[in-house]
């Protein structure tokens, strides 16, 4: 089938033999970049699969002591291009305009930023057209190309269409004076929170500098939160009966959102703090991190933490700010965490519940400090360390006695400036959290290499041989192929 690029390549042969360079010179001479966009690589392209294709045919000229490929229509290529021509002028396929996508988009961008990158686009259109405006000028005044002209035409009318919608856009979005209906709630996110979890609508808010009021409503309670560039300054609480004056009480409903499924929500940028509301001196993390905790169902916990089984690392590149205010549990929790052990591990680790596990894992979650664990990752350090500790362990027989721990030690001299170590025949994993899987491997590769090394010295290659084969054997089946798969098993 062929291309748009194609159909202008066979077009452009249909009037005469050339080479690429000379298509890309013609193309260029004839003005196209002003309404399509062909780049001379694409021409080499179009040609070699034309080529390929038998629509064109290839000889080879010497001109300027080089030799060049002139390319010639042939008959196949000559029916396929009116056939193209065809399909091209009675083409019922819609026209779409990928810039519309970032308009599909507007509303989740502080609205300065957004009118900002608006007017670039009008100043980029205005040279544009200014451009089309000189090359029509030419194209009248000599008049020899009635067809260059009216695209020409066609591309003006279409970029000035598009700087007046733009226009209108931004009109609105400044507040000015518009005609009712007229694009009006451009900046405005809405939605229900069955389908649009609370703390992801706040983390939209303040990763973006958001400026606005969220509204919050089920009908009878409406619940605000003001943000100023992402920070949260000011909170209200109205009932049926009028507005709630008690700041404890306002603070308190403002964390029973988080317990909320069902209501109504509007996050309008251009609504600021209401008369009278209270005023909060609380970061955005202790706001979502404190409203977690008021969540109490597992439906809500659940569409972070879907299972016991599931694993969750520190979040790449994220830090826990020196201001958020937690908790004993949340701190044991997060020292728990080392990219391996799933909830239910966690909590046997920390003495807490499953369900006290998961509820703060889904704070942790909400705040942005912790992510669920990358499966592949997971699966390597398990095995790592499962591979590690058994061979570790299958030295017992041969040490000079139970109190005998030189290899571990040797080990962890030799692997000082590796992040891992062994304390009383366990590994102690902290690698970063960050590194790539590869870049992981790497460094276990080293310390599998370092430990059978120790291995032969201390008891020699026949036993390092056998405790090797042994621990492969022992391997948990379903962590075999990673073993392998980063080349583990050749340590």
């Amino acid at each position: 089938m062929l291309t748009k690029n194609d159909l202008l390549v066979l077009g452009v042969l249909l009037d005469r033999p050339m080479h690429g360079y000379e298509i890309s010179q013609y193309v260029k001479a004839e003005g196209v970049s002003h309404w399509f966009n062909i780049s001379t690589a694409a021409i080499y392209y179009s040609l070699n699969k034309l080529h390929r294709q038998e629509l064109i045919s290839e000889t080879r000229s010497r001109g300027g002591g080089t030799d060049k490929s002139v390319y010639h229509l042939t008959e196949n290529g000559r029916r396929e291009f009116f056939a193209g021509m065809e399909a091209a002028l009675t083409s019922e396929e819609p026209e779409y305009f990928e810039y519309d996508l970032g308009i599909f988009l507007l509303n989740k961008l502080p609205q300065e930023r957004a009118l900002t990158l608006l007017q670039k686009r009008i100043e980029f259109l205005r040279r544009h057209r200014d451009i089309l405006s000189q090359a029509l000028d030419q194209e009248r005044s000599s008049g020899s190309h009635p067809l260059r002209m009216a695209i020409l035409e066609h591309s003006a009318a279409c970029v000035r269409l598009e700087t007046e919608w733009l226009a209108k856009i931004i009109q609105q979005m400044q507040g000015e004076e518009a005609t009712k209906g007229d694009y009006e709630g451009l900046m405005i996110i809405s939605g229900d929170l069955h389908d649009f979890h609370l703390p992801d609508l706040i983390k939209l808010v303040v990763s973006g500098k958001h400026s606005g009021t969220l509204t919050v409503t089920d009908g009878t309670s409406t619940r605000t939160l003001t943000f100023n560039e992402g920070w949260p300054v000011c909170a209200s609480s109205h009932t049926l009966e009028g507005e709630i004056r008690d700041p404890d009480r306002v603070l308190n409903d403002i964390y029973d959102l988080f317990r909320w499924q069902e209501g109504a929500f509007t996050f309008n940028q251009r609504a600021g703090a209401q008369e009278g509301c209270l005023v909060l001196r609380l970061s955005a993390e202790n706001l979502i991190l404190t409203g977690a905790r008021w969540v109490d169902n597992w439906a809500t916990i659940q569409r972070v933490v879907p299972s016991p089984d599931t694993v969750f690392e520190k979040q790449e590149g994220g830090v826990c700010p020196d201001d958020l205010d937690m908790t004993d549990e949340e701190y044991r929790v997060l020292d728990a965490l080392d990219g391996i052990r799933d909830v239910t591990a966690v909590a046997r680790a920390t003495n807490l519940t499953e369900f006290e596990t998961s509820k703060i894992l889904y704070g942790f979650h909400a705040v942005g400090m912790v992510q669920p664990g990358d499966l592949d990752k997971i699966r390597l350090r398990r095995v790592f360390r499962e591979f590690a500790e058994l061979t570790c362990r299958a030295t017992l027989p041969y040490r000079s006695g139970p109190t005998d721990v030189i290899c571990e030690i040797e080990v962890n001299q030799r692997c000082a400036e590796l992040p891992i170590r062994f304390i009383a025949g366990r590994i102690e994993d902290q690698t970063d959290p960050s590194l790539q899987t590869e870049e992981l491997a790497e460094i276990y590769q080293n310390f599998l290499v370092t430990q059978r090394g120790v291995l032969e010295e201390r008891f020699g290659q026949d036993v390092a041989d056998r405790i090797v084969r042994q621990v492969r054997s022992q391997i948990s089946p379903g962590l075999r192929d990673a073993l392998k798969r980063y080349r583990l098993v050749n340590a």
